[in-house]
């Protein structure tokens, strides 16, 4: 079960700007003056949370020091193209965890925000490590490498040619790996929607990501749509994000008990995002499970049983 309701945080946004603009004024000299006394301890400051807050937090640091161990601990073993991939987003997705915790205890301003979007990266991580490591037939993997790929350089191009930047060897290996997307038989079996949009490089799914979340993933289909929304308001600064920010007493350098109870969703995800990803590194390597505590390991399994998010149990690459 959620440890906190999930509230209501959409409606109309009502503030008196110039209350406003004297309280930023005030908060930034604390801020100021906070980051001095800061300085001359030589100590990071710990911000100071109630429960039930706290005890998520906690646990979502030690799940992170778990899943960051057994990261550093796959890191360099031998491994398949899609082992690899999957062991850097890994890490990645550690590096997420360990985000949110910094945002919750040691910055000056509470972003609650911020920590719904690392939740957000957590799942996407977490669906492209299922996506990678699903067992498919050779020809199928290569397929999906090389999609990957494309939409790399479709993005690469995208961004040199925002700065007018030359990109020729860009744009050629694009239609070099196009061009193998469309000769293979993987690509024939696709509708013809599908074709144009995997041609495009706009896709990094052959499949579609909530095809993978829910297929691969192992979410439930109606908790998956409707949390990655909620979360994806807060990543995009969409009305549900800010448009009740005076009903729930917002605020960044004193947060209220509204704003620490948003979060709430957003660090179980990332729990049971990290957990589920943690658990299926590891069962490509069998050969080091007996290196890890097993009674972490096992509480891992036994709390990934019961995920409320999850419609499908784990299955290993």
């Amino acid at each position: 079960m959620l440890a906190m309701p999930i509230p209501d945080v959409s409606g109309a946004l009502r503030f008196n700007s110039i209350d406003y603009d004297c309280r930023m004024s005030s908060h930034n000299r604390k801020q100021r003056r906070a980051a001095r006394a800061r300085d001359r301890g030589g100590e990071q400051e710990v911000r100071s949370l109630g429960s039930p807050i706290r005890e998520q937090i906690d646990r979502l640091g030690s799940l992170g020091g778990f899943a960051n161990h057994v990261s550093m601990t796959l890191t360099g073993l031998p491994t398949s193209t899609s082992g690899m991939l999957a062991s850097m987003v890994f890490a990645k997705c550690c590096a997420h965890a360990r985000s949110i915790g910094a945002i919750a205890l040691q910055s000056s301003m509470f972003d609650h925000h911020a920590i719904m979007a690392l939740a957000r990266m957590i799942m996407e991580a977490s669906t492209m490590i299922a996506y990678l490591l699903d067992p498919v037939p050779d020809e199928e993997r290569e397929f999906r490498h090389t999609l990957l790929r494309l939409h790399d350089s479709v993005g690469r191009l995208k961004l040199m040619r925002g700065f007018g930047m030359s990109a020729d060897d860009i744009r050629v290996g694009r239609d070099e790996l196009k061009a193998q997307i469309e000769a293979s038989p993987t690509f024939h079996k696709l509708s013809d929607e599908r074709k144009k949009r995997v041609a495009s490089g706009e896709e990094m799914f052959v499949v579609g990501m909530r095809n993978v979340a829910t297929r691969m993933m192992g979410w439930d289909e109606t908790q998956f749509n409707g949390v990655y929304a909620y979360f994806s308001a807060h990543t995009h600064s969409a009305p549900m994000s800010f448009s009740r920010m005076a009903d729930h007493g917002i605020d960044y350098f004193h947060p209220s008990d509204t704003q620490f109870e948003i979060p709430a969703l957003s660090i179980e995800v990332a729990m049971a995002c990290l957990r589920r990803s943690m658990l299926r590194m590891l069962e490509g390597h069998p050969e080091k499970i007996a290196e890890f505590h097993p009674k972490l390991l096992a509480e891992a399994y036994e709390d990934d049983a019961g995920c409320p998010f999850f419609s499908k149990p784990l299955q290993a690459g």
